[in-house]
């Protein structure tokens, strides 16, 4: 029971997801569905895969302390927006729709009660509450959803160490060139491969094996594996010639290898950590999963693969995101078209190789979609009767 209540209360506590909840629980406790505001509540949670105790505890802002304050703003707005201005307010002029509205509700229910409702001031008042409220509702939600993702992405941050290994890495490139610095710095704050990255470095069955970081580039990503562990053994290749000189500057003080090489060829050590970040579309597609199935007979027990594709799957965001993949390959001279296979494919060449898969569908600062793959290699029977 304890576990269910841990699982449940951690349910989808990204930022986006917390705030999302927060902002439906509590426009739902300010629109005025009184007697139902709980188990609509918790029909879009579940519907919309928010966390549900989240979700129902933000409904409580209609609370018998704010409520006043809530119904008498309602009416106000709602007068407004009817209007186009406020309207002095009068508490005896609340009190008898206040009064009323439940009574007739649980009299004739929601399809007769308006219909009953004689008077056309009362009906005034209600619709004005009504109006209001849907507009007070969006505030009040939108300000909790602000201050809900602010507190929980500290939280997580604070959990992961995100800012300190972005400390660390600002810190390891601060020789380096200017150009090469503000590349850097600005990859850092764009893109959220890095917070997703960090988390799972953080995670605790994350092992402390060598890392070996496909199309490494700067080496920004061995950097992070690099936190408070600089003894750990970092393997990275790329065809850039600058990217890696300057990255075995910034590395020269951690036990790194970095080389200018071709994944396709490169020598795969034992390792306890693959990357291969936005290499594979470079590739054909029978090299693509070549490469995949490489690494996972490189990968230790319990050795994780992580690599990014583009999502197709996303509409207009993945119209984006190739769109913005075909400029960068013509400004690189790629001479070939991004090629991104279908995320089954991936996860079924994964799966065929023993592999225990998870796909994460994230969105990155700037309008791209992506797919970040987590390919664990399960602990062999000799590992495992080792182990106990």
């Amino acid at each position: 029971m304890r576990e269910f209540a841990t699982v449940l209360l951690k349910e989808n506590l990204t930022p986006g997801k917390a705030a999302a909840a927060v902002f439906l629980g509590i426009f739902i406790g300010v629109v005025p569905i009184y007697g139902i505001q709980l188990l609509t509540a918790a029909g879009l949670a579940f519907l919309f895969r928010l966390n549900k105790p989240l979700t129902l505890a933000s409904t409580f802002i209609n609370n018998p302390l704010l409520q006043p304050v809530i119904v008498a703003s309602s009416v106000e707005v709602g007068y407004f927006l009817r209007s186009g201005a406020f309207r002095p307010f009068h508490l005896s002029a609340l009190t008898e729709p206040f009064m009323m509205l439940p009574k007739l509700i649980l009299r004739m229910g929601w399809a007769g009660w308006w219909g009953s409702v004689t008077g056309a001031h009362m009906k005034e008042e209600l619709l004005a509450w009504f109006m209001g409220s849907v507009v007070v509702g969006v505030v009040l939600g939108g300000a909790g959803a602000a201050i809900t993702a602010v507190v929980v992405r500290a939280k997580a941050n604070a959990d992961t160490g995100l800012r300190e290994r972005i400390v660390l890495v600002n810190r390891m490139f601060a020789g380096c060139a200017r150009g090469d610095r503000a590349f850097v710095r600005w990859k850092l704050r764009l893109d959220r491969i890095f917070e997703l990255l960090a988390e799972l470095l953080a995670a605790e069955d994350q092992g402390s094996g060598t890392v070996v970081d496909l199309g490494c580039g700067y080496g920004i990503a061995l950097s992070f594996a690099a936190f408070r562990d600089s003894k750990r053994r970092l393997v990275g290749c790329d065809l850039d010639e600058h990217r890696i000189a300057v990255g075995r500057q910034a590395l020269s003080s951690s036990n790194a290898d970095l080389r200018v090489a071709d994944v396709r060829t490169f020598h795969l050590p034992p390792a306890g950590l693959i990357l291969i970040l936005d290499v594979l579309q470079y590739l054909p597609a029978d090299e693509q999963l070549g490469l995949l199935k490489r690494c996972c007979s490189a990968l230790v027990p319990r050795g994780k693969l992580i690599f990014r594709v583009h999502d197709r799957e996303r509409g207009l965001w993945s119209v984006i995101t190739m769109a913005f993949d075909r400029v960068i390959f013509a400004c690189g001279r790629a001479g070939t078209r991004p090629l991104i296979l279908p995320a089954v494919d991936y996860r079924r060449a994964l799966e065929d190789a023993g592999m225990q898969v998870e796909e994460r569908r994230f969105r990155n600062r700037l309008p791209l979609a992506h797919i970040l793959f987590i390919a664990k290699k399960p602990m062999t029977e000799v590992a495992a009767e080792g182990a106990a």
